[in-house]
């Protein structure tokens, strides 16, 4: 059967065909199809898409078989080890290390034909019960940092600069994310404290017969000259929601490494291209806002080299159809991705951040760390004083 399936291409259907596992026996599981890359030019499967599918794996094999109910993720810890290969399905082992019915912790090592690619322990939960990183006092506390001021500065994003990639995640940033000197207070901020605000969900297929409405983006580049760009609605109003809820959870996983440790020039306050912080003529080619346009997962490949070493979700929702404010559909909102690069040194990058849903309440917590090797003469316009 893992043989037949290498075979298909992944025809797209929608989000959760394209992540669909199917089980082989109760510790083992196989993609449904290959997973995609970021970009047509990537040298591996979105890392995003990696960390979705592992986690559904998890999930999957939760499943009482009496009820059909599924549990909830609590907490999520993938570390890389080699890159995906796009041409073939993930295979997945699973070692059950622990179960008494509220928690359920497992042990996933994904595979491709032999060569491990990631391994992840995810701890869940049954649904209904409260988070394990929760107080337990029977008046407990829920507190958290407020929601990012972006959030409430931008309350449609579908009006801010559109970008999509690996056919299903959409992000949308504003005029901040380009110029740092729109937000002068980061002078004086160090730079473990400046905010990166991204807005982020998944793009799915329309419903048939649908049209995508078009948009006219203008774009800064690296001089601050703008350029006109005709653009897809990522939110039509059409788009299908997911059908199984629990997918709500995989499309949060999957957004989650769309723009992470690739943004460290925004922090650094960097010129998006390196000619210009060598005081050389503008160079077009080497213009990073001209990559943003299609993806924020490869704008740092004239700054330096990026790789997620590791990728840690805390999920802060206590059913997949919530009632009390956490509720999101990852098809139809704009999730605010908010995060900061706490800790660089030594060619790694510690970068933490939070998801807010539309009711601006913090539905998970994600944590990465990753190799970041900066090209000879990058870096000399930074604050290093901060880093």
């Amino acid at each position: 059967m893992i043989e037949m399936l290498t075979k298909e291409e992944n025809p797209l259907p929608d989000f959760e065909e394209a992540l669909r596992v199917i089980k082989i026996d109760d510790t083992h599981y196989v993609g449904a199809h290959p997973l995609r890359l970021p970009v047509s030019a990537g040298r591996g499967v979105y890392g995003g898409h990696m960390i979705a599918q592992s986690l559904l794996v998890g999930i999957e094999s939760s499943r009482i078989s009496e009820t059909g109910e599924y549990m909830v993720p609590d907490s999520f810890h993938l570390y890389f080890i080699n890159a995906g290969n796009w041409k073939c399905p993930m295979e997945y082992t699973i070692t059950n290390l622990y179960d008494d019915g509220l928690i359920s912790k497992k042990y996933i090592i994904a595979s491709q034909r032999g060569k491990n690619r990631t391994t992840c322990l995810v701890t869940l939960r049954k649904a209904g019960t409260k988070t394990l990183h929760s107080h337990s006092h029977s008046h407990s506390f829920d507190e958290s940092i407020p929601p990012p001021a972006l959030q409430a500065k931008y309350p449609n994003p579908d009006e801010l600069h559109q970008i999509q990639h690996t056919d299903f995640v959409r992000n949308a940033v504003g005029d901040e994310f380009f110029d740092h000197k729109l937000c002068p207070e980061e002078n004086k901020m160090a730079f473990s404290d400046r905010w990166v605000t991204v807005f982020s969900g998944l793009t799915n297929i329309p419903e048939p017969g649908s049209s995508r409405e078009k948009i006219i983006d203008i774009y800064p580049d690296a001089l601050g000259e703008l350029h006109e760009v005709e653009k897809d609605i990522l939110r039509p109003k059409d788009s299908q929601s997911i059908k199984n809820p629990i997918f709500n959870f995989i499309g949060l996983a999957d957004i989650s490494d769309s723009a992470f440790i690739t943004t460290i020039a925004r922090v650094l306050h960097l010129p998006w291209t390196p000619s210009l912080e060598r005081d050389e003529t503008y160079d077009a080619t080497s213009d990073a806002t001209y990559i943003a346009r299609s993806t924020l997962n490869a704008i740092h490949i004239f700054h330096y080299n990026a790789m997620s070493l590791d990728h840690h979700i805390y999920f802060h929702n206590d059913e997949y159809e919530p009632t009390d404010g956490s509720a999101f559909d990852v098809c139809k909102d704009w999730l605010a991705f908010t995060y900061q690069m706490k800790r660089l040194s030594n060619n790694r990058l510690v970068a933490r951040g939070f998801i807010f849903n539309e009711n601006k309440k913090c539905i998970a917590t994600v944590v990465q760390e990753g190799l970041t090797i900066m090209f000879d003469g990058i870096g000399s316009t930074a604050n290093k004083a901060h880093l």
